[in-house]
């Protein structure tokens, strides 16, 4: 009688199963973790390469790349980590000149930083391999250098050109899109930005 009383209570149990209730506890009383199927690699590296470009008419006059890995977030409120490249260096800056009877010249001087600064987040956009990808691009050059004659002084940056970007894109694994192109009004030359993704698992 022991014995038919065991085998029925395992068969009640089976049958919950089946009707849709919880699953069975794993030994120990923990629940095993569930699988998602729109959250399908919590481990997925997304490797981001920018380019920026600049063209002088059809002539291309500098390329450079820079590559930043993002890990996403898969949660519709939280965009994952956010990953930010700096790459710069300081110029100087001719602030004033004196000059006195009879006394050679002295320049003032000042730093200004130039350089590329690039900040990004991403999160799991859908279900079919897209991401919404977020990047901030900031980028500044010395566009061109008036030599100084004042005997000895750093050379003296004549102009300085900003440029900034900031957009939202939506990318699967492998595609390549240019999302942004500029033109400088006072010299012409345009500036562009192109965007690969990669996923890493």
């Amino acid at each position: 009688m022991k014995r038919l009383r065991f085998v029925a209570c395992v068969v009640i149990a089976l049958g919950m199963t089946a009707a849709g209730s919880p699953p069975l506890r794993a030994l120990g009383g923990q629940q095993a973790p569930a699988q998602s199927a729109q959250n399908p690699a919590v481990t997925t590296t997304l490797k981001l390469t920018v380019v920026i470009s600049r063209f002088n008419g059809d002539k291309k006059v500098s390329n450079l790349p820079f590559v930043l890995m993002v890990v996403p977030g898969y949660d519709r409120d939280h965009s994952g980590d956010s990953m930010n490249l700096q790459m710069g260096a300081e110029v100087p800056v001719s602030l004033s000149t004196t000059t006195e009877p009879g006394k050679p010249s002295v320049v003032s001087w000042t730093y200004r930083s130039i350089g590329t600064s690039i900040s990004s987040s991403a999160r799991g956009a859908n279900d079919v391999g897209q991401f919404s990808v977020n990047l901030t691009v900031t980028d500044s050059q010395l566009m061109s250098d008036a030599p100084d004659t004042s005997g000895g002084a750093p050379p003296r940056p004549g102009r300085f050109q900003n440029f900034t970007s900031s957009t939202r894109l939506l990318l699967r694994d492998g595609q390549t899109v240019q999302y942004t192109a500029a033109t400088d009004k006072t010299s012409g030359e345009i500036a562009k930005l192109d965007v690969t993704m990669n996923v890493i698992k």
